[in-house]
């Protein structure tokens, strides 16, 4: 799980959780330090219990906001959840599902038309994959003016011999 972090002139920083704890605030000894004035020196806490994440403000003066509301007490984050430390905007998320991996060495049964993809293989990418339409009446058009070229060609070496 992470957190970035957006400041307004700079660029995000992502922070990782790795512990089952994580401190933010001002001050120096905070898990993740904030130096904004809005923040508070201890201002919140994600605390990971059970699989989930869970989002608490430490009494911080400017207060946190999940999702545009004010947090009291606490609440579960999820995936995209935006939340305002003071200021300082963060937005909260899971890790990506990692794919499964066979093992190494492990012999690729098939290849996808011989082009170096195993079977398995999914096209994951936001972005649609450009594939080329072949028209055949377009295709007729290039073989013919490729003929008459070549008839124009032989018409000038016939004539230029004679």
């Amino acid at each position: 799980m992470r957190l970035t972090v957006y400041f307004p002139e700079d660029s995000p920083t992502t922070h990782e959780l790795v512990e089952n704890r994580l401190t933010i605030g001002r001050l120096s000894d905070n898990d993740l330090q904030l130096d904004d004035a809005s923040v508070s020196g201890r201002h919140a806490e994600i605390v990971i219990e059970d699989g989930g994440a869970i989002l608490r403000d430490l009494n911080s003066t400017n207060g946190t906001q999940l999702q545009g509301a004010p947090l009291t007490g606490e609440h579960p984050l999820h995936e995209g959840d935006e939340i305002y430390l003071g200021n300082v905007r963060a937005v909260f998320m899971t890790p990506a599902l990692v794919a499964a991996v066979e093992e190494p060495g492990a012999p690729v049964t098939s290849l996808d038309s011989g082009v170096g993809r195993p079977s398995n293989f999914h096209y994951m990418s936001p972005l649609p994959r450009k594939v080329e339409e072949r028209d055949k009446l377009t295709l007729a058009a290039w073989a013919c003016a490729g003929l008459g070229l070549v008839a124009a060609v032989a018409a000038l070496v016939v004539t230029v011999t004679s």
